[in-house]
Formats: structure tokens, sequence, C-alpha cells
């Protein structure tokens, strides 16, 4: 086992003087989260990655850094070792002569304030997706509102930048869009249980409703006709001069 340690050590050539571990020794996260000690939340983490980033990389002037995410709570396993505190994720892009060999994930686990894990991708390791997202459904976008500017951070103005999360467009955040047949014709509504509105949209035209829901039904009306839909089944009727019964397909994304 001593001789096996040996040799992997002999690999360290990165440009941050980190292990550029194999992928059969790669972290593992642990399970065993009992009677673990994260260390102080890292409210300056910007300032301890830019000195650590500083002392280890060989040309820090002229690396570029992105912000993949902020601080949580972690715990892996690596080397037979477990390190466990606050995972940071860090894209960076170092020069190597006249060129830029591209960006790389860096993971960092710093805790009480101090880096005590940095790996990276380095060709050997592959830092997995899962280790640097927490998934939130709720800050899902759609693809026309990626934004298209890139902004690149130069390691000594890192500590300067203030995380701006991009904000998704109003039109799209939370809408629920309801498509409703009655008898031989099809309507199409947007419902905001957030910003509590509900309209029917023919065409590029528009028209709001009152609205009032629960768990199980919106009922919406305007003028003298009401809409009731079934959240569940999907079973909606339809009050005006006469009673019509329908059925709506309720989704949370647009089909185009």
């Amino acid at each position: 086992m001593n001789t096996f340690r040996f040799l992997i050590l002999t690999f360290a050539i990165s440009s941050c003087g980190k292990l550029p571990a194999p992928s059969m020794i790669s972290p593992s996260q642990t399970s065993n989260t009992l009677n673990v000690s994260y260390g102080i939340p890292p409210e300056n983490y910007q300032k301890v990655l830019k000195e650590y980033l500083i002392n280890n990389l060989k040309d820090y002037k002229t690396a570029k850094v992105e912000f993949i995410n902020e601080p949580a709570k972690s715990s892996i396993d690596h080397l037979g070792d477990t390190y466990s505190g606050f995972r940071v994720c860090l894209s960076i892009n170092e020069q190597r002569g006249d060129y830029y060999i591209g960006y790389r994930n860096h993971f960092f686990m710093i805790n009480n304030n101090d880096v005590s894990l940095h790996l990276f991708d380095s060709g050997l390791l592959t830092i997995p997706f899962e280790y640097c997202v927490t998934r939130d459904t709720t800050k899902e976008i759609f693809i026309d509102d990626i934004p298209e500017d890139k902004q690149d951070i130069m390691v000594d103005k890192m500590d300067d930048i203030k995380i701006v999360k991009k904000e998704e467009s109003p039109m799209i955040l939370g809408n629920t869009y309801i498509v409703c047949k009655f008898d031989d014709n099809q309507e199409t509504y947007v419902f905001n249980e957030q910003k509590n509105t509900f309209k029917i949209v023919k065409k590029l035209e528009e028209s709001s409703f009152s609205v009032n829901f629960n768990e199980v039904y919106i009922v919406a009306t305007r003028l003298n006709s009401e809409l009731s839909i079934n959240r569940v089944t999907g079973n909606a009727t339809f009050l005006s001069e006469s009673m019509k019964q329908g059925q709506c397909e309720l989704t949370d994304k647009t089909k185009f």
C-alpha cells in the first residue's frame, strides 16, 4: 500500500502543486455526516480563495476565474481521509506561454477560513458535476434566457466581484401554461401562482382574469364567466351563458 501511494505522489506535476489523482481513487461523497465539523461559514470565501490561489498558481496574474457556485456544506472521502467544510468550485483558465490552456474545474473545501482540500480537473482526475452543483429547480431558466456575455475575472480582482445570480424573466418565472378544450374550441391560459395572475392568450392578445386557487382547484373569473380547473385531473368547467365541460392539460413549461 505504501509503495502504491509513493507511485501516486510521483504524478504531482500540476500547476497548483496538487495531486492529480487517477480516477480509481477519485474523491467520493461520504454519507456518514454524524459528528462532522464543517467549521464556521466562510463569509469572506472570495478573499480566502484569492489568497490561496496567489500562493499556489504559477502565474496568478494572468489566470482568469469564473465562480461556479457559492459555499455549501459538504463532506467527501479522498485518499483515505475525510474532508468536511464548505465547498466552493471555480473554473480557472491559466496561461502557459502565449496561450491559455482552457477552463478547468477546481474544487475547494474551506474549513474555518482555510483551504483544507483542493482538487481539479487534471486529465487523471475529473471533478464530478454533483460536487459543485446543488440542484435547485426554482432556478431553472429557458435556453433563450441564457446570458450571452461572459465575464473574465482575474485572480487579483476576484474578491472585488459581487456574485449576482441572473434573475429570471418576469414573464417566465412561475408561469404554468394551460391548454383547455371545450367542444371544438381550444384556449390557452397562463397561470402564475406567485404573482396571483391568470390570463387567456389569443395570439398576441392577452386578457386577465381574477383568480383564486388552492392545491386542487383554480377558479378564474372575468366579467360574467367563470373557469374552474381541477389541478389534479385536468377536468374543467366553463360557466358563462351556458355551462361547458372540458379537459385541460397543465404543464410548467412551454412546448416550443
